[in-house]
């Protein structure tokens, strides 16, 4: 039998609607992968208490996270290398993960911590920044199966599952959970074998839950009005910041 062609995707221009929807897939995606979550758990224990930061500059979508990058920068003006940082020298399992078994480049990847009872905000992605890469989210731990918001529907994402994101459409998540939700969030150039895994993955998961959406949009309202003076000091800085370098 001949196997079914991958699809491209181009890359300059990148696709204006973001890898996912140029392939016809619709929403996040499932992937026929599985992340040890035990060993990864175990060696970010490990790891001293003072790794954990504010990756992201973002005062208010990320209000609620420590986070720290394990490849690549926090995105800017200009191009930087996709480097390895130091804590993924310690972090044997996630570099397998980032590095082997997904069969394509990584340009960034930060290790996410939500506090309990914590909300990450409904919103969208730059586009400039993401549509020629694929965001991928790796669940580590939770104290239950936590649902992921994006463009009206709900995802139910369990520890040891690898889901691709749409991100450039509104999303959000709030842990219900009264331990912390940890993910590793990456950004990767598409290659012909992780479209194939795109492809071969599991769409068409997301439901719809119209009280839980009025629920995340009232709670995401109220953080926008709460840290609007945060979030205006915010876009003065990077203004200023871009200016100078």
């Amino acid at each position: 039998m001949t196997p079914e062609p991958v699809p491209h995707v181009p890359t300059d221009p990148p696709p204006a609607d973001g890898v996912l929807r140029h392939l016809g897939i619709d929403g996040c995606v499932r992937l026929p992968l599985h992340v040890d979550v035990d060993g990864l758990a175990g060696e970010l224990a490990a790891l001293p208490d003072d790794t954990w930061s504010g990756a992201s500059r973002d005062p208010v979508v990320q209000a609620s996270v420590d986070s720290f990058f394990v490849i690549g920068h926090p995105r800017g003006p200009r191009p930087l290398p996709y480097d390895d940082r130091p804590p993924l020298a310690r972090l044997p399992t996630l570099r397998r993960l980032l590095r082997e078994t997904i069969p394509a480049t990584p340009t960034r990847a930060i290790v996410a911590r939500l506090r309990p009872h914590g909300l990450i905000p409904i919103h969208t992605d730059t586009p400039r920044f993401f549509r020629g890469t694929v965001r991928l989210s790796f669940q580590v731990s939770a104290e239950r199966v936590q649902r992921l918001f994006c463009d009206d529907l709900w995802y139910a994402m369990a520890p040891g599952e690898a889901w691709a994101l749409d991100n450039l459409r509104p999303h959000a998540i709030q842990n219900d959970g009264a331990a912390p939700r940890v993910n590793v969030l990456a950004d990767y150039q598409p290659s012909a074998a992780l479209v194939r895994l795109l492809v071969q993955g599991e769409s068409g998961l997301g439901v719809r839950d119209g009280a839980a959406a009025a629920a995340i949009t009232a709670l995401s309202r109220e953080r926008y009005r709460r840290m609007r003076w945060r979030a205006v000091r915010y876009e003065i800085f990077k203004r200023l910041w871009r200016r100078r370098v």
